[in-house]
């Protein structure tokens, strides 16, 4: 049988036992339909797993017997913080559910120009439906680690998530010269940021702001892809290049 994983925030002891309540109790009893002896994993979306067998079930309260932990030692990739323009419908579910499946550390909605998608009060409920997409295809991949999806943000104001941050690509569609295999030639550690624009381009001035502000414009070639193809492609290469023995 399947051992299913399941994200708690903060995991809660008592009486020796570690404790879930609310949502989680629902979600072990209700859908995974767990009972007393079942096993389970437990990640808490920073580094660590709890491999745990259900000791009892009650009306409110789940208490585990943690029978191991185990903490995976972090990526000798670097940390990837993706500046994306959100997309109409679906397809940002999608390169969420993709780019953290890839390994990305920190998702950041950037808003541009030209980004179709418009926030509003209607729209307040995206944001928690991305971090529970996260959560799940962490789950999915058996990262031991979830994404942090940060609120939608205009892309002046991506500053503050950064600033700490050294290396900054910006894909460029109108870059002619510098290729992605070029910005890649040295090896990175520690953190970078990539900025990926709208479908109808980045304007010339949001590009001078990224220039000035430490960004390389790079290009991955002639071929001009989707909005949520690109981050896919980058966060793909940046796999492959640190995976390398």
């Amino acid at each position: 049988m399947e051992i299913r994983r399941v994200f708690v925030d903060k995991l809660k002891m008592k009486n020796g036992m570690a404790l879930l309540t609310g949502p989680v109790h629902k979600y072990i009893v209700s859908v995974l339909r767990k009972a007393s002896g079942d096993r389970i994993d437990l990640i808490d979306g920073k580094g660590y797993l709890y491999r745990c067998l259900i000791n009892s079930i009650k009306s409110k309260e789940i208490y585990l017997q943690v029978l191991d932990v185990v903490h995976r030692p972090e990526d000798k990739r670097p940390k990837v913080t993706l500046c994306v323009s959100p997309i109409k419908g679906p397809r940002m579910d999608w390169l969420i559910e993709k780019a953290t499946e890839l390994g990305v550390e920190r998702i950041l909605p950037t808003i541009f120009k030209r980004t179709v998608v418009k926030f509003d009060d209607k729209e307040k409920g995206k944001c928690d439906r991305w971090k529970r997409i996260t959560i799940e295809a962490s789950r999915q991949s058996g990262r031991f680690t979830v994404p942090e999806v940060i609120e939608p943000t205009p892309l002046r104001g991506i500053m503050p998530w950064i600033e700490n941050i050294k290396t900054r690509w910006t894909l460029y569609e109108k870059e002619k010269r510098t290729m992605m295999k070029d910005v890649l030639s040295s090896r990175i550690e520690g953190e970078m940021c990539v900025v990926i624009g709208p479908e109808g381009g980045i304007d010339e001035m949001e590009v001078a702001w990224l220039k000035a502000n430490g960004f390389i414009t790079c290009t991955l070639g002639e071929n001009i892809f989707r909005t949520e193809t690109t981050p896919l492609i980058v966060l793909s290469i940046i796999l492959y290049e640190y995976s390398k023995k």
